[in-house]
């Protein structure tokens, strides 16, 4: 399987959707082209779509992170890969993407979150070099009735 990697469009918001609900989280592809729009212009962000064949096998989403704890570093906010393409290298693809990208930006240091029960993801990241550096819990609070909605749906619908 040849797989390239290419900056994501708007009109990929189905796919990220698609794939967004394999992670455990609802969302639909005209709330996705809406958040995709934001990040997509921002300079400090990267969304990137891993396709062979013209599909779309996975996304990641990474950003310029500014913390007092260390130097500028980039966060993959987000990684996705397809249940049917896991374990064929489209993750580890997508993440030396970032890790070049945080290169090329001057910073030394990648970071990501991974939900405790994704067990394989830990694995996965631990292969590749990566450390787990903390166990940690994560609040949010909304402070509006919008808000309030959204934190309940922050909590994926985990796959064990």
């Amino acid at each position: 399987m040849n797989v390239s990697v290419r900056a994501a469009r708007l009109d990929d918001a189905g796919s990220i959707a698609q794939l967004n609900g394999q992670l455990g989280y609802a969302l639909t592809a005209e709330d996705a082209a809406a958040r995709l729009s934001k990040i997509l212009s921002k300079r400090d962000h990267q969304f990137l779509i891993a396709e062979a064949d013209g599909t779309t096998l996975g996304w990641m989403h990474a950003a310029l992170g500014d913390h007092l704890d260390t130097d500028t570093c980039v966060v993959i906010e987000g990684l996705v890969v397809d249940r049917n393409h896991r374990g064929q290298g489209v993750g580890k693809i997508l993440l030396a993407s970032a890790e070049q990208w945080a290169k090329a930006s001057g910073c030394s240091l990648v970071r990501l979150r991974s939900t405790s029960t994704r067990t394989k993801a830990h694995a996965f990241y631990e292969h590749l070099g990566y450390t787990n550096v903390k166990t940690q819990y994560s609040f949010a609070k909304g402070v509006d009735g919008a808000g309030r909605d959204a934190v309940k749906r922050l909590a994926p619908r985990v796959e064990n």
